[in-house]
């Protein structure tokens, strides 16, 4: 059964449902673009070799010349809307801002959303459907400008879920560099070093680093140092061979940085102090 089907020279939208399960994908590509939302069904879709098991309410994005295929993988019946247009429907100068979400880094790997899609989407899907009862006079019109919105709500969310990812990576990022440091507190570190072991420039790290932490790497493992090499001294071990074993390559440096943080000079004879 098929709800709604508008299709002009550069706008094709249908809102079908559907039963019956396919055996295979049914692989394809074509020279314009599509919004794929995906309401209910048991399906699986492939985006350039990669498997999406899409959730009800979320939506995929597919540029042009790129592989994709359904497979329903069931007899559960199948609900979706697939809207194609041409990117000469949009105004020329905002073409290349609306369409930058089909075009993401690294391929087809950001371009499926189901977070927010039914409260924050469906709405603009609506209005467009509701174009097939319009005047055909109007009716260009008002898909190009409804258009325009979708891709303008899709512009917004792919910018927030831009965010998450690059803050969840870069989450991942310090975490690593923290076990890493951890680690290797004793022996030489060097943001250079650091940089060519996790392939992140100094700058990006310490950037990173900072956000999580609210300090830089190398006042981290300044700090690490001397309550390494404080621990050491309680246990009895003399100033310059805490400070040796703590990765320090000299007792000045070792002074400076202890009396720094703790206020006052190294004695085995002070108890611990909580560091703020």
């Amino acid at each position: 059964m098929q709800h709604v089907n508008i299709h002009t020279d550069s706008i094709i939208l249908h809102h079908t449902v559907g039963h019956g399960n396919t055996e295979q994908y049914a692989l394809h590509c074509h020279n314009f673009y599509e919004v794929f939302y995906f309401v209910a069904g048991d399906v699986s879709y492939l985006v350039d070799g990669k498997r999406y098991d899409p959730e009800p309410h979320s939506i995929l994005l597919i540029a042009p010349h790129v592989f994709h295929g359904v497979k329903i993988e069931s007899d559960a019946p199948y609900e979706r809307i697939s809207l194609h247009f041409v990117a000469g429907f949009l105004p020329r100068e905002y073409q290349s801002v609306l369409l930058s979400p089909f075009h993401t880094e690294g391929g087809s790997s950001n371009v499926y959303f189901a977070q927010g899609v039914k409260d924050e989407l469906f709405s603009f899907f609506k209005q467009l459907m509701d174009c097939r009862d319009f005047e055909a006079d109007i009716r260009e019109l008002s898909l190009r400008i409804r258009l325009e919105a979708l891709l303008s709500q899709i512009l917004q969310m792919s910018h927030s879920l831009k965010s998450h990812t690059e803050a969840a990576a870069s989450s991942t990022t310090v975490s690593r560099v923290i076990q890493y440091l951890n680690d290797h507190i004793a022996e030489p570190i060097t943001l250079d070093d650091l940089s060519a072991h996790f392939f992140i420039s100094k700058h990006h790290l310490n950037k990173v680093f900072r956000q999580a932490t609210g300090t830089t790497v190398l006042n981290y493992v300044i700090h690490k140092r001397v309550v390494m090499a404080q621990n050491l001294m309680l246990q009895g071990q003399s100033a310059n061979s805490a400070a040796a074993a703590a990765g320090f390559g000299d007792y000045s440096s070792f002074y400076r940085a202890y009396k720094k943080i703790f206020r006052h000079a190294p004695s085995i004879k002070q108890a611990p102090m909580l560091l703020h």
